[in-house]
């Protein structure tokens, strides 16, 4: 049996010449065609995937841009939550304090508090007030959940914007819902951010609202309504798709074909979606250069296919041989790298000329895809360079490690906080280069294992002489096929150190009323008390001509009586009554001066002459019960040349002084039977916008329990009947409250003990 093929081509070698030449033309121009149309389907190919990728890294960008606002709005929240005003209800301050946050935060739609049942009780916009938000799915979630709720998306009153609305719960001392702090922020900001990312104009982005509805749409049209349902083709397949983040094509309502990539956002991860970003792109504007590439090379191609058939007749075995000549050292030339490299087309046939011109247009499509993936790379390297200011411009300071532990990023913050070059940490193993993060490689290693975030909390950093707290959250990475650790380190030293002052603050205002209480209850029997001892005393003095009169009548002795008086100790008694009485009317007038302001007028006053004054009034009292002697302390007195004036009630602080120089001398009592002398240092100085005053004694210190509760009205460390634990509270509330000053105690067992007093050096404005 004969084989086909050989039995073809032998027919084709019996053919005459221009046959022969028509199908080496034929075949010569196979080649080409098929490269030109494999470079355009290729260049078809790589364009759609060039455009799916950067729609999903722009989903992404905007999905961050979305968390930053969360924790921007909950942190917000949680400010708002520690302040006085809204821990005590305290709704008029409540009030004042939501209309400044709304006037310096031009973001915020509105700032509310509702108690438990759902009602304002105190908001940034007065017209709020009263309105009942319990069927708000805001108020529901966080009443429900206990944990932040994010709103349904709604437009704005007066200013017709979409709003999207944070809500935080309020609970009682027994974890009840005692009501929701709030705020509405505007969402148009996002217009701005999508504007400066400078997309090409064939993106479309979209924000939904768990039901679907437009909250943004940009750029703005009256295709894309706000507050409208989404397309539903587009909505049905973004809510059934089974992964939060999905590509898909699909028609939008133009009736245009597009590539959208859209990624659902849950505030938990057990939480439903509360906003889903959609963004599309239309296929015949994105791939409009990309077609006409394949269109052009298919007209080449039937073109070159046309000539090759009508001129292989005309074309000489020499024209043909030159020109396959060209083409061949054209095509070595490409294949090496040269994109110039074209085919000479001058001279030969017809055929083998535009053969030479299919294969010079299937050079210059190399070449402009060549060109289109320069400029795409140099976009996406725009890209980075966009996303790395980001981190850079952070306040956090944020660093990157690989699987292997090893550090792959350090922003500028980072490397600030740990004062190293950059390149002497890249590509080291974190524990070494970073030996803050060596004791907490377990925890990293816990997040990347599990693969969910992990915050640690208060973790204190040797920076010099310095200590600083800092928060840590572990963010695993997981997405993409990379494997790693993102590590946000935030400073939260001063925040601890408000918190701190915030508690102390907060235990003194809330014993001021009951001190209040107590002392008007108690004053009034006390007051009787001392009235009637004294009234018995006079009454039981022989020298008055009444007492004399009514023993006379009565035939009694009066010096024989107060000698039987006496021999009782009944008059010793009732002067212990008295003495007892004194003593009892003094600590309420302690606790008085606790429970109020002081009416007392501020003026500018040297320090250095309260302290003396005070100094002096110390070195007068002289108490054996107390077992010390002021006289026989050493002071050391450590005073500018010039006045220290600062704005104060004279009278107060040295109501201060005197009680510190006080607990010093008392601090220092057996201090000489040690071996050393009781000194008391007193130094005073000018800082730019106050004057500081030091009270240091050379006494047994104290420890960190004891120091921590020094300010705390009622605590002493003196025995029982020499102390009313309130002097030191009471100046606590003198420096702090009255005169917007501050007071710190530093002390260590056996180092003696140092209290340190700031007082502004001008009024308040």
């Amino acid at each position: 049996m004969k084989n086909p093929a050989r039995t073809m081509l032998g027919r084709l070698l019996n053919r005459s010449m221009a046959t022969l030449l028509v199908a080496v033309a034929l075949l010569a121009a196979l080649p080409a065609t098929l490269a030109i149309l494999w470079t355009s389907f290729e260049a078809r190919g790589r364009a759609e995937a060039e455009v799916t990728a950067n729609l999903v890294t722009l989903t992404r960008s905007l999905a961050a841009v979305q968390e930053a606002i969360n924790r921007q709005a909950l942190g917000m929240l949680e400010t708002l939550r520690a302040t006085r005003a809204v821990a005590q209800r305290d709704l008029p301050a409540a009030n004042r304090l939501f209309t400044t946050v709304l006037a310096d935060r031009p973001e915020l739609s509105n700032v509310f508090l509702t108690d438990a049942a759902g009602r304002v009780i105190a908001s940034g916009l007065p017209p709020f007030l009263g309105q009942d938000l319990s069927d708000r799915k805001y108020f529901r979630d966080a009443a429900a959940s206990k944990r932040p709720g994010i709103g349904d998306f709604i437009f704005g009153r007066t200013t017709g914007k979409p709003i999207l609305v944070y809500a935080i719960p309020l609970l009682d001392g027994n974890g009840e819902l005692a009501g929701v702090l709030g705020l509405s922020y505007f969402l148009d900001g996002y217009e701005r951010f999508v504007a400066g990312l400078a997309m090409p104009p064939h993106v479309r982005v979209t924000l939904l609202d768990p039901s679907g509805r437009r909250m943004v749409a940009y750029p703005p049209s009256p295709i894309y309504p706000l507050g409208q349902p989404a397309f539903p083709p587009i909505w049905e397949h973004v809510r059934d798709a089974a992964a939060d983040a999905v590509t898909f094509t699909s028609p939008r309502p133009t009736g245009q074909v597009a590539l959208l990539s859209s990624l659902r956002l849950r505030q938990f991860p057990d939480a439903p979606p509360y906003l889903t970003i959609v963004l599309s792109s239309a296929r015949d504007e994105a791939f409009a250069e990309a077609d006409l590439l394949l269109g052009r090379g298919l007209t080449l191609a039937v073109v070159a296919a046309l000539l090759a058939l009508a001129l292989a007749r005309l074309a000489g075995r020499a024209a043909i041989g030159r020109g396959i000549e060209s083409l061949d050292r054209a095509a070595a030339a490409l294949a090496g790298g040269d994109l110039s490299a074209r085919a000479a087309v001058d001279g030969g046939a017809a055929e083998v000329r535009r053969l030479g011109e299919s294969f010079n247009a299937m050079a210059d499509t190399i070449e402009i895809r060549q060109h289109e993936l320069a400029d795409a790379a140099k976009a996406l390297e725009q890209l980075r360079g966009q996303l790395s200011n980001i981190l850079e411009s952070m306040p956090s300071a944020i660093i990157g490690l690989d699987a292997a532990g090893r550090v792959t990023h350090l922003n500028a913050q980072a490397a600030t906080l740990f004062g190293l070059p950059r390149e002497a940490v890249i590509g080291r193993e974190a524990a070494s280069a970073l030996p803050f993060l060596a004791g907490h490689m377990a925890a990293l290693e816990d997040a990347l294992r599990q693969r969910r975030s992990l915050l640690l909390e208060r973790m204190p950093l040797r920076r010099g002489e310095d200590d600083r707290l800092m928060n840590m959250l572990f963010y695993p990475l997981v997405a993409n096929g990379a494997e790693g650790v993102v590590i946000r380190l935030d400073d939260v030293t001063e925040r601890e150190r408000l918190r701190e002052l915030m508690i102390q603050t907060e235990k003194m205002m809330s014993v001021g009323g009951l001190a209040a209480g107590m002392a008007h209850e108690i004053n009034n029997p006390l007051g009787s008390i001392l009235q009637a001892a004294q009234v018995l005393e006079l009454q039981l003095d022989p020298a008055l001509p009444a007492n004399q009169e009514a023993a006379r009548k009565l035939g009694l002795n009066l010096d024989a009586v107060r000698a039987y008086l006496e021999a009782r100790k009944v008059l010793k008694f009732l002067a212990g009554i008295r003495e007892a009485g004194l003593r009892a009317a003094s600590i309420v007038s302690s606790m008085l001066e606790f429970s109020r302001q002081s009416d007392s007028r501020h003026v500018q006053a040297d320090l250095r002459a309260m302290a003396d004054k005070s100094l002096s009034l110390a070195e007068s009292d002289y108490d054996l019960k107390k077992r010390y002697d002021f006289r026989h302390i050493n002071i050391e007195r450590d005073y500018p040349e010039e006045p220290v004036s600062v704005f104060c009630a004279p009278t107060e602080i040295e109501q201060v002084l005197l009680n510190l120089f006080k607990n010093a001398a008392q601090a220092l009592a057996g201090v000489a039977g040690q071996g050393k002398t009781p000194t008391i240092a007193v130094r005073v100085r000018a800082l730019p916008e106050a004057g500081e005053i030091v009270v240091a004694d050379n006494g047994p210190g104290m420890d960190e329990a004891t120091r921590a509760r020094v300010f705390e009205p009622f605590f002493t460390t003196k025995p029982a009947g020499e102390g009313t634990g309130l002097g030191l509270s009471v100046s606590y509330f003198i420096i702090v409250n009255n005169h917007g000053g501050g007071i710190r105690m530093d002390a260590e067992p056996g180092a003696g003990t140092r209290c340190t007093i700031t007082l502004p050096r001008r009024e308040p404005s």
